[in-house]
């Protein structure tokens, strides 16, 4: 009788011993399941631009919304977007002229470009604002430091102009109208609407290239999936 008591009692602490390992088991998996989640989810930066906030950025939000892929995304200064994205402190960015990124090798254009987009003269009233402006009429001409490496590539008569940096693209129209500079180079999309902000500013197109969502290219295989959803929503938005 003891002899059974005693089995009894030692197959119940075995049960125990089991049940309490399979909890074990189960949490750590869950832990781990949530830590693979955290370290999945995306940081993606983009500047403080109409076009982009009200355009690009609902559409980046909608294709990784829609491949259930999590995403920070974080509004930061021009001047340290390609550093970030370097440096892998960020994920990519929601939208990037091919200029602009096109010489860093570690960044990859996803799908299909976004949007064409202008780089533009902007000129205050009463001021010639033609290409004589950039390549052959030294003047103070406000721009970031992306754009200003572009037009410097694309027009090198231009060097001979003073170039006052300011890293943040969507001030650059306010410092016009303010009349605290002439000109400035800007970046905004031809099929997207016109920003508020140039209203009442004169504009000469420089050239007009292709704008992407970009990434790091460690994440190639994700992009590869982004690009057919970005494809999906501009065939959709585009009928």
């Amino acid at each position: 009788m003891y002899n059974q008591i005693g089995e009894s009692y030692m197959g119940i602490a075995s049960l125990n011993i089991v049940i309490i390992g399979l909890i074990l088991m189960f949490s750590v998996a869950s832990f781990a399941t949530d830590k693979r989640t955290d370290a999945a989810k995306l940081t993606i930066s983009y500047i403080d631009h109409p076009s982009v906030v009200n355009k690009a950025l609902p559409l980046i939000e909608k294709a990784y919304k829609a491949e259930k892929i999590s995403v920070d995304f974080v509004a930061i200064p021009s001047h340290r977007l390609i550093n970030e994205i370097q440096s892998q402190h960020t994920d990519g960015d929601v939208i990037l002229a091919k200029e602009i990124f096109a010489p860093y090798k570690e960044l990859i254009a996803v799908g299909p470009p976004l949007t064409k987009v202008q780089f533009v003269l902007l000129c205050v009233e009463k001021v010639p604002c033609n290409q004589r402006v950039i390549q052959t009429s030294p003047k103070t001409i406000l721009a970031t430091d992306e754009s200003m490496r572009v037009i410097l590539n694309k027009f090198p008569t231009s060097r001979r102009n003073r170039y006052y940096q300011l890293n943040q693209l969507g001030r650059l129209p306010h410092l016009l109208q303010e009349q605290r500079f002439e000109y400035a180079i800007y970046v905004m999309s031809s099929s997207w609407p016109i920003p508020q902000a140039l209203e009442h500013l004169n504009r000469h197109v420089l050239f007009e290239t292709h704008a992407y969502h970009v990434v790091h290219k460690k994440h190639a295989e994700i992009a590869d999936k982004i690009a057919g959803r970005i494809t999906e929503i501009l065939d959709s938005n585009a009928k």
